[in-house]
């Protein structure tokens, strides 16, 4: 088990340690779930919508430089279209 030491800011947020993203193998843009007990304790993982999921992955795959050929993958294409598309949302 590995901690790290968060501050919350008056507006209510909090920047994730470079280590503990990549130990979420979170990257920008992942949508975070943050579960509490009933006791206090949090426990903070990636989201697990399957369609953010697949987005994080199109997303991890271009920030480790991977750029197949359009049309070599059709769902990855979609993805990645669908990623960019939203990219404005909240």
């Amino acid at each position: 088990m590995r901690r790290f030491a968060l501050t919350l800011t008056a507006q209510g947020q909090v920047t994730l340690p470079a280590e503990a993203q990549s130990a979420l193998g979170a990257v920008p843009g992942d949508k975070l779930s943050l579960v509490v007990d009933d006791s206090g304790r949090a426990t903070l993982a990636r989201a697990s919508d399957g369609l953010a999921q697949m987005r994080a992955i199109a997303r991890r795959a271009r920030a480790a430089g991977a750029t197949p050929d359009p049309g070599d993958d059709p769902i990855g294409d979609y993805l990645v279209a669908e990623d960019e598309r939203t990219k404005s949302r909240p």
